[in-house]
């Protein structure tokens, strides 16, 4: 058993001492967004649409970084890393739920409900990102979302640059 703390501590303190001192790092991008569909409490439904739209969620709560413009919808990487996004979606009047993130324009992942109202879908994952690159979610068409300015959302952060 000491033996085995003893290694442990030994890895450790090297992996510690491994790191470079704060002279030699480079300086630390931060880059962190959040956004609800809505900024209002009412109960909206938006859609159905004939052709898949990209959603503008407009109230913006963290925008670190100034990444994601809440005009189009659209969160540009402000530097290069792998960053974490999420989507949460919550049914419209239609009764299913269908929306993408899609990275310059290809699918990346996306939520599906068809439980009826008063449901949701989240999913997220982690990309490799290049500085420029966009990400944007779409609901597809003659699907409907729901919120009231808490429960459908856009987030993504910076989890390390490269």
């Amino acid at each position: 058993m000491v033996s085995s703390l003893f290694l442990l501590m030994l890895v450790v303190c090297g992996l510690v001492g491994a790191r470079p001192g704060p002279e030699h790092d480079e300086p630390q991008v931060k880059v962190a967004f959040s956004a609800t569909l809505l900024n209002n409490q009412n109960w909206t439904s938006l859609g159905p649409y004939e052709k898949d739209e990209t959603l503008k969620f407009e109230r913006v709560v963290t925008n670190i970084g100034n990444g994601y413009d809440p005009a189009t919808g659209v969160f540009t990487a402000p530097a290069k890393g792998l960053y974490y996004v999420q989507i949460t979606g919550m049914v419209g009047s239609s009764g299913t739920l269908n929306a993408g993130l899609k990275k310059n324009g290809e699918n990346m992942f996306a939520i599906h409900q068809k439980a009826g109202t008063q449901a949701s879908a989240s999913n997220g994952m982690t990309l490799a990102l290049e500085q420029g690159d966009r990400l944007f979610v779409q609901l597809w068409a003659g699907q409907t979302i729901a919120d009231q300015s808490r429960l459908s959302t856009f987030t993504g952060f910076l989890v390390f640059p490269m």
